[in-house]
Order: structure tokens, then C-alpha cells, then sequence
């Protein structure tokens, strides 16, 4: 799926990278015609932004822990965080406790603030989100599923896996056992697909949506359009989160073994 264009294409190196792209891919794989590196280059872009804004609210802890508790007057990028990371916790701690919260923190919450500000960029004029396209979602889809599994087997060791035989594991149950076990193999690759299309559905659509308001009126209109489509990057990476966490938590809770 082609990217929309945005300001990454008027790049001076824009036109090398893709074609070298082109050439190491080969056509036969992939339709050269198609092959883009937008999505590449605007997800670098957030995670760079990401990373100065955090270095940013740091100086705030480095300066002084005991004035870093008492709240600011005005809202900084030190409240965005602790705001972003008070709701992350907020949504893992009913699931798989303080502990597992705390543990796991870092990856639904890098996963949670790199989707969050690659959707909202393509509300910015002449940003595409990476988050639109397919190949960056299912990146991000698969670091959640191979997560999900490792730290299953991590916590309840070869017996993590038991539970893809089903309920009854007897010899009598063994027919009974296999179509459970294809049930959930099936069950549990489609987890991927469905987070990672989910969101890029999403995401194209929103993104589309606003573009094509701000085309044709390009004055007030769009701006209950844009405030719907922030509401729309908000609430889908909190679906992905939330998916994430639950697909985690399930993996690592008690009963598994």
C-alpha cells in the first residue's frame, strides 16, 4: 500500500534510499512501483521526538527528586508522562497485578507512547502516521506476540503450553486434544493479524478522513473532523495496549500451568 505524501518525500536522500530499497527487495517479491520508505523515515521521526521529549522532562528529576513529587501549576512534558504512565499502570494492575505491572511497564508503555505520537502526527499537515501502514503495525504486533509466549513459558516453563491441548489432557481426549490444539494455534496467530490490521485500518481510515476535509474546506470545518481524529489515536492505542496486556496476563497467570 502506498504512503501519502508528506514532507519526507522533498528529502534530498529520499530518492536514493528507495531506490536502493527497490533494488535490495527485487520486483519479483514486491511491486517496485510501490515499495515507499515514508513510514520508515516518520516513525525514525517519532521515536527521535520521543526520545528528545523525554530527555526534556528529565531535568526535572535531575534537578531535585523531593521537588520533582510536588506538581507543577502548568502543565510540562513531565505531567504528560506521569499522566501516560499513571493510565498504563491504571489499565495493567486490575489484570496481572502490582508486581507483573511494574515488570512489564516498559514495553506496553514504550509499545503505548510510540503508537500514540505515530498517530497523531498524521494529524499534523504533511505527516502520513507510520502507524497507516501495514509494516509498521505488524512490527509492533509480533514484539507482542513472541512476548506473550516467552515469558509464558518463562513463568510456568514446557507446561505453558498444556493449556493449547485444552481442558481434559487424558489419552481418551486425544481427538479432543487435537482440534483444540489447532483451535488454539489458529487462535493464537490471529492475535498479530488482528492488532496489527486493527490499527492500520484505523489509522489509514482516520487519516484519509481528515485529509480529504481539510482539501475541500479548508478553513473551519476540519476542526471537529481533527478532534475526532485525536479522539480516534487515543482510543486505538488503548485497544492495543489493552489487548496486549491481556494477552500477556493470560499467558502468565496462575491457572495457565
Amino acid at each position: 500500500m502506498p504512503d501519502h505524501s508528506t514532507w519526507f518525500h522533498f528529502l534530498p536522500f529520499y530518492t536514493s534510499l528507495l531506490e536502493s530499497a527497490r533494488e535490495k527487495l527485487g520486483l519479483s517479491w514486491y511491486k517496485g512501483e510501490q515499495i515507499e520508505i515514508a513510514h520508515v523515515l516518520g516513525y525514525a521521526f517519532v521515536v527521535l521526538l520521543i526520545i528528545f521529549m523525554a530527555a526534556f522532562a528529565l531535568r526535572k528529576y535531575r534537578q531535585s527528586v523531593d521537588e520533582a513529587l510536588i506538581p507543577e501549576k502548568k502543565f510540562t512534558l513531565a505531567n504528560f508522562f506521569e499522566m501516560f504512565t499513571e493510565m498504563i499502570i491504571g489499565l495493567m494492575e486490575p489484570m496481572m497485578g502490582r508486581t507483573a505491572a511494574l515488570y512489564f511497564l516498559p514495553l506496553i508503555g514504550t509499545v503505548g507512547i510510540v503508537i500514540l505520537f505515530s498517530n497523531l502526527i498524521g494529524l499534523v499537515p504533511g505527516f502520513a502516521p507510520p502507524t497507516s501502514t501495514w509494516n509498521t503495525t505488524v512490527a509492533m504486533a509480533v514484539v507482542i506476540f513472541f512476548a506473550t509466549h516467552i515469558y509464558g513459558v518463562k513463568k510456568h516453563g514446557i507446561a505453558y503450553f498444556k493449556h493449547f491441548l485444552g481442558p481434559v489432557i487424558k489419552w481418551y481426549a486425544l481427538p479432543l486434544m487435537l482440534i483444540m490444539l489447532v483451535i488454539e494455534i489458529i487462535g493464537h496467530l490471529a492475535r498479530p493479524l488482528s492488532l496489527s490490521v486493527r490499527l492500520m485500518g484505523n489509522m489509514f481510515a482516520d487519516h484519509l478522513v481528515v485529509a480529504t476535509f481539510a482539501i475541500l474546506v479548508p478553513l473551519f470545518l476540519p476542526l471537529p473532523v481533527m478532534l475526532l481524529g485525536v479522539l480516534v489515536c487515543v482510543v486505538q492505542t488503548l485497544v492495543f495496549c489493552l489487548l496486549s496486556i491481556i494477552y500477556i496476563s493470560l499467558a502468565i497467570e496462575e491457572g495457565e500451568h
